[in-house]
């Protein structure tokens, strides 16, 4: 087999468009970068660079022809292909999507992942894998398998490799080339057969039980069905020991059938947790945000409104009931979780700035982010919740933050003669009269008389008081009761006693 040896290093210039920024991804005969359009100022893509070898039977580049036609939520979109240079190296430039592999999505959480979640990523696959299988004429992946699917920003999967994509022609009767991942590829994918529809679908069994066995099991034998019993995952047995079936013949026929199983599968599923919790015992599990941590963004209207001091009390209120919680830091220009590291005393406060950025007050870990790569990666350490402070920051990228979390709060200045900056705020996003349901918006020592008249201004009655609270480390029972009213489907009532915390002392 011919040695790959990439041609490209950050700086270069691809076709004249693409300047490569860095190496994102590799495998034996490809890598993957990142990559700016000069035409495009701001866009990114993601390059794969591919090494065809000189009188191999498959032709990269007509299929890639082909994968350019598609269009789904979940798949790449593919924008450009650079043909093979006399060395056999081509470019397929598509969408760069930020997220993190699913196999490492597992990893981060034990292997350990809610039945519904597991469900709802198969469900998800499903349907890129219907979506392909319709396509005409039909385009089967061949190599589903974890590392080729994302968990997303918002928890979604997306395809991201299509590496040994090919069409489906009733002509052939084998494939020219067997390939596939071991452990996720059919057996005809390594026979004398043409490879189909249901041969994806044998694969997305095989992720089925990756997951459903914290990562064990990708074959379907004894061992496997005995880990899947252990793990409490019975009710996938049905499905997945049909989709892992030898011949293909005796697998689901269609995605559309697995996509049916599954769904009666989830609606079962929701029924007995329905009879059975009529409370939300459930909510450290997180699910309802498809496995990743619940998203919550806490920004300040104007200077010294107190987005940090909330965005602390809220963090350690919600740490009281969630497993692992985090705030972070969003804004560099910020330089408060420094000054705050510098006064602790302790071993209990584990400060380690130097190592990751990160430390701990109490069960709440604190982070001072230097890349958006370091705030993906801790999307997936199995947080259940993570807390964005934004500050007073107005950079596009954290505004788009504040924008996509699932609550988004806005904290607004406690003089009654600074009311007019929350107002001045909500027209910045060209919003007043139609505020996202998703907003919050808090305002310290606010009186009724005060709520009422920001509530009739804005056209909002989402707008709540804070009482004042010297310490948001160990929140009191009234600011606790008021960031659960404002938080009230992701807090639960609290659990553990309260923090306290030493300072040194201010020479």
């Amino acid at each position: 087999m011919a040695r790959f040896v990439s041609k490209l290093v950050p700086g270069d210039l691809l076709a004249g468009r693409y300047r490569i920024e860095q190496l994102i991804g590799q495998g034996g005969m490809s890598r993957v970068y990142l990559a700016e359009d000069i035409k495009l100022p701001g866009k990114t893509w993601a390059v794969k660079e591919c090494l065809n070898v000189p009188g191999a039977p498959v032709s990269v580049a007509k299929e890639v022809k082909l994968l350019i036609t598609l269009n789904h939520h979940r798949l790449p979109r593919i924008v450009d292909f650079i043909d093979p240079d006399r060395d056999g190296h081509s470019y397929i430039v598509m969408d760069y999507i930020q997220g993190v592999p699913l196999d490492q999505f597992i990893r981060a959480r034990e292997g350990r992942l809610p039945l519904e979640l597991i469900i709802r990523f198969g469900l998800q696959i499903a349907e890129g894998l219907r979506y392909l299988h319709r396509h005409e004429p039909p385009v089967i992946h061949r190599d589903v398998k974890p590392a080729n699917l994302l968990v997303d920003d918002k928890g979604e999967l997306r395809f991201v490799d299509f590496g040994i994509a090919r069409t489906y022609s009733a002509r052939k009767t084998e494939d020219t080339v067997q390939l596939g991942t071991v452990g996720f590829a059919a057996p005809e994918q390594y026979g004398d057969r043409q490879s189909d529809a249901r041969t994806d679908l044998y694969s997305l069994g095989a992720v089925l039980l990756y997951m459903g066995t914290g990562g064990r099991h990708t074959v379907w034998t004894s061992d496997a069905a005995a880990a899947l019993r252990e793990h409490g995952r019975e009710r996938l047995r049905p499905i997945v020991s049909k989709l892992l079936q030898v011949r293909p013949e005796d697998r689901f026929a269609s995605a559309e059938a697995v996509s049916e199983a599954l769904a009666l599968l989830l609606r079962g599923l929701s029924d007995a947790t329905s009879a059975n919790s009529g409370s939300n015992a459930r909510m450290a599990e997180v699910v309802a945000y498809n496995g990743r941590p619940a998203l919550v963004s806490v920004i300040a209207a104007s200077a010294g409104a107190g987005a940090t001091h909330t965005a602390i009390a809220l963090a350690h209120t919600l740490a009281r009931s969630m497993k692992r919680v985090a705030v972070v830091e969003m804004d560099p220009k910020s330089s408060a979780f420094v000054r705050l590291a510098q006064l602790l005393e302790g071993d209990e406060y584990a400060v380690d700035l130097n190592k990751r950025g990160r430390f701990h007050i109490g069960q709440v870990v604190y982070a001072k982010l230097t890349s958006r790569a370091d705030y993906l990666s801790m999307l997936s350490e199995g947080f259940g919740c993570i807390i964005c402070d934004l500050g007073t920051a107005r950079s596009k990228e954290l505004l788009e933050e504040f924008r996509r979390a699932d609550l988004s709060i806005v904290v607004g200045a406690g003089a009654e003669w600074r009311y007019g900056e929350l107002e001045r705020f909500v027209e910045a996003f060209n919003v007043k009269g139609q505020i996202p349901v998703s907003w919050r918006i808090c305002v310290p020592f606010a009186s009724a008389a005060s709520l009422r008249r920001i509530r009739r201004e804005l056209h909002f009655k989402s707008v709540y008081a804070l009482p004042a609270d010297p310490n948001p480390f160990d929140p009191g029972p009234s600011i606790s009761a008021a960031l659960q009213e404002v938080c009230e489907h992701l807090l639960m009532k609290s659990k553990r006693p309260g923090l306290r915390l030493r300072m040194k002392a201010k020479p």
